[in-house]
């Protein structure tokens, strides 16, 4: 009984239920967005395997990672894997990472050949990432090119479920996916900067150091959601939309602001991401009940 709680604890770990789920949110805002635009979308069987192909293909690629980085991220006492994957083999990881990856082939192949293409190009840049021989996440551009590709792909795929389509203004909005996507990942490498310095894992914040890491995540989220409010300018949506998240950016810039001007502690971003995180939801909390009152469902 004991041996199956452990399996059945380190399977939830290993896909991540809590970053599925905010990266799931993009295609599903995708999704919003395209009905909102339409002011109608039907639910159909194209719906059910395209969301199933987007959950599948995002366990996989967050499986995989727990996988490939299990030696260095066991070492990260403030990650705890020595309790989340206790009493487990770390092929067990693998396995459920290339069952996800099948799933995520068979559930696209069911909307469009083309987006199962997609999902597999997406999940072996992914695993590429992270692979120990490879190991893209050295880069110092090729994680934020493979954000820019992943998260508007995923809110573009979301508009394609609503609607059949991607239209400009769909691609228009993806955009800022990729952009909010790249400054918390900036972010999460001066998270990691002890870990990867400690494993000689050369990220932007090793190279940079987490202070200077930090400012740069902020110019990016500074910039996603300014360029949120111009397209709202440029009628991909109303005004009252594009300002939705200037609130946040100012909390953000004014607690920044406090931070940096003292001693800069190196779990600050830590801390950072966990204000932000809420911050987000809520606003885009708001931008989602807009564009769901605006649309009509149809079953």
């Amino acid at each position: 009984m004991t041996k199956a709680v452990n399996y059945v604890r380190s399977f939830f770990y290993a896909i991540r239920p809590f970053e599925i789920f905010q990266h799931f949110l993009m295609g599903v805002a995708g999704f919003l967005y395209m009905g909102y635009s339409m002011q109608r979308i039907e639910i159909s069987q194209n719906t059910l395997w395209g969301f199933l192909a987007l959950f599948s293909s995002l366990s996989q690629a967050l499986s995989y990672n727990n996988y490939a980085t299990f030696e260095k991220d066991i070492k990260d006492k403030e990650k705890k894997f020595s309790e989340k994957f206790k009493g487990i083999n770390v092929n067990f990881i693998f396995w459920v990472s290339f069952v996800f990856f099948l799933l995520t082939f068979l559930f696209a192949l069911k909307v469009h050949y083309a987006f199962a293409i997609i999902f597999i190009l997406l999940m072996l840049g992914w695993a590429l990432y992270t692979h120990p021989v490879v190991m893209l996440k050295k880069g110092r551009f090729v994680p934020y090119i493979l954000d820019m590709l992943t998260m508007p792909f995923l809110s573009m795929f979301g508009s394609y479920l609503a609607s059949g389509f991607i239209s400009i203004e769909a691609v228009l909005f993806s955009i800022f996916f990729g952009l909010i996507e790249i400054a918390g990942h900036i972010n999460h490498t001066a998270m990691d900067y002890k870990v990867d310095k400690e494993t000689g894992i050369k990220t932007i914040s090793v190279m940079l150091g987490p202070r200077t890491t930090f400012i740069i995540a902020l110019l990016f989220f500074t910039l996603s959601s300014l360029y949120y409010l111009t397209i709202s300018i440029l009628n991909v949506f109303p005004v009252y939309v594009g300002i939705a998240y200037i609130p946040g950016l100012l909390l953000q810039l004014v607690i920044s602001k406090k931070i940096l001007s003292k001693n800069f502690e190196d779990n600050f971003p830590g801390k950072f991401r966990a204000i932000y995180r809420i911050v987000y939801l809520i606003e885009s909390a708001y931008v989602a009940l807009i564009f769901i009152f605006g649309i009509k469902f149809i079953f």
